[in-house]
């Protein structure tokens, strides 16, 4: 593996969106992603500056950077998250000896948090190069400022019919509400207020077991989507089970992977090559695992679901309730 990645590091040296452009000044500028269209944008006005672009970051396609770096003697690498660049760019120059200054997030000279603008870029730049960026960059100071717009759930999304079941079912009753990651999470919100716990996928089915060996007199809920439940919450399932935890696990279940983009999963008949293929029963899962009491209903049905959960709480144990309803974007 590792004389592979040699290998395709020296072929993405040739990659054409692995570019060097502007001048041959000793100064340089290494960039990638979204980050290079914001030094682009404010280098325009100073093409002796050379703009690296990093288009293949793994393997570094270390035969590229000696080539680009032919006659600098000092680079500014300006990314975002991790200084993976840096770090790279690093271990080349002292592994070939290369008299060559690099600056960077490891030295402070770009903030180690936060996502990069054309603005920001241009106050790195003009501290890095000695004056001032700030004249190529389209003032915007006197632009309104954005309106409020707080993420929410879509409208006729299924998911807040789901909230509004559980919470109606509860009302009066000590309950706990564990949630997940996905669109649900925006159940978090007044006036739903349904979900007191994220941590990470599946984690809220693991939590709600938890708070249930803690806590006799609350009726513990975790709620999972049904992408979430085949990639990280079957074996939380499992563990509930087997270890006879009290809890209510609501899936809900939209047939979709909605947060990320409508990709497909088990449980939508459609594989990612576009086959059509079984679907995965997730009531068939979850009573295969050793779910004893488990209700299909539609979230829609306002009545018919606030009755199953006040069934489902009025026993113990742990018992499944599936709230099907597609996603409004289907």
């Amino acid at each position: 593996m590792e004389k592979r990645n040699a290998e395709i590091a020296a072929d993405f040296s040739d990659y054409r969106f692995n570019s060097a452009e502007g001048g041959n000044s000793a100064k340089a500028v290494m960039t990638r992603g979204i980050s290079y269209a914001y030094v682009k944008e404010c280098l325009k006005e100073h093409p002796e500056i050379k703009l690296i672009r990093i288009g293949t970051a793994f393997p570094f396609p270390e035969d590229f950077v000696l080539r680009a770096l032919e006659g600098v003697h000092e680079v500014l690498c300006l990314e975002e998250l991790s200084p993976y660049v840096e770090e790279q760019l690093l271990k080349m120059i002292g592994r070939h000896h290369l008299p060559v200054q690099v600056s960077g997030k490891l030295n402070a000279k770009v903030p180690h948090n936060g996502e990069n603008s054309v603005e920001l870029s241009a106050i790195i730049l003009s501290d890095y190069l000695g004056t001032d960026i700030g004249a190529s960059v389209i003032d915007v100071t006197d632009a309104p400022a954005l309106p409020a717009r707080p993420p929410v759930m879509c409208a006729g999304c299924p998911h807040r019919a789901s909230f509004y079941a559980v919470k109606q079912a509860m009302k009066g009753q000590k309950a706990i509400f564990c949630g997940d990651i996905g669109c649900y999470t925006l159940g978090n919100a007044m006036p739903l207020d349904m979900v007191d716990t994220c941590l990470c996928m599946g984690a809220g089915i693991t939590m709600a077991q938890g708070f249930s060996h803690l806590q006799d007199d609350t009726t513990c809920f975790a709620f999972v989507g049904d992408s979430t439940f085949f990639a990280s919450g079957m074996t939380g399932v499992v563990n509930a089970v087997y270890n006879e935890a009290d809890m209510i696990l609501c899936v809900l279940d939209n047939s979709t992977t909605a947060m990320t983009g409508h990709q497909p999963h088990p449980g939508t008949g459609r594989n990612m090559m576009g086959n059509f293929v079984d679907k995965v029963d997730i009531a068939k899962v979850l009573e295969g695992i050793g779910v004893k009491k488990i209700l299909t209903v539609d979230p829609l049905s306002l009545e018919e679901s606030i009755a199953a959960v006040r069934e489902c709480a009025a026993e113990k144990g742990v018992r499944a309730i599936i709230f099907k309803s597609p996603c409004i974007a289907l």
